[in-house]
């Protein structure tokens, strides 16, 4: 039995095949594949921006 690929709400430029969940949000995202990542764009965005270094003032 085969689990059924999700259906994203916006519309992904992958192929259904590497489609699958975020790990943080469960949003349909491009998981799979090259080019994939575990996480979707927005998520992906508030990492990324933790992460940035704050400027001394």
């Amino acid at each position: 039995m085969t689990t059924p690929t999700p259906t994203p709400t916006v519309a992904l430029s992958c192929p259904p095949k590497e489609v699958g969940r975020c790990a943080t949000c469960q949003q349909p995202c491009h998981r799979y594949g090259h080019g994939g990542n575990p996480l979707c764009k927005t998520c992906r965005t508030n990492v990324e921006a933790g992460r940035a270094k704050p400027t001394a003032t």
